[in-house]
């Protein structure tokens, strides 16, 4: 039996101790805001698509295209950061996915169903990855 001291508790760590440190406040602050387009533009595409006389059905579709698009890419575009960087890659997506978020309801009544659909799944695939940014920049920060 040998005896030798039982290890040290870990030091307790308190969310007021992480929101604390240097720059996670402005960090979380920018990733929720970065990301309300992630839950907000669903319901966008779904009410823009019924009140431009498409069926319930069919903006239902285009709300899941998008969501199915960012998640498909987004594995693609952490790799892209790790080679790259986060803002050689934030930047572009962000810029990408508004420009055809701002396209969709002025180039929808002239393209009909296909144009709507490859300008919600191209906006898609450009959602930047914010939340894999962070979760990279949580053990230099902390």
């Amino acid at each position: 039996m040998s005896l030798t001291a039982p290890p040290a508790p870990a030091p307790r760590i308190t969310y007021g101790a992480v929101l604390g440190s240097p720059y996670v406040a402005r960090l979380l602050g920018g990733t929720l805001t970065g990301r309300l387009p992630n839950g907000m533009a669903p319901v966008a595409i779904l009410l823009w698509a019924t009140a431009s006389g498409s069926s319930i059905a069919f903006g239902g579709l285009l709300s899941a295209l998008y969501g199915l698009s960012s998640a498909l890419a987004q594995p693609v575009k952490g790799r892209l950061m790790d080679r790259h960087g986060q803002s050689a890659v934030h930047l572009p997506a962000a810029l990408l996915n508004s420009a055809r978020l701002v396209a969709l309801p002025l180039a929808g009544p002239y393209g009909g169903p296909g144009l709507a659909t490859a300008i919600v799944v191209g906006g898609g695939l450009a959602t930047p990855p914010l939340e894999a940014g962070l979760r990279a920049l949580w053990p230099s920060v902390l």
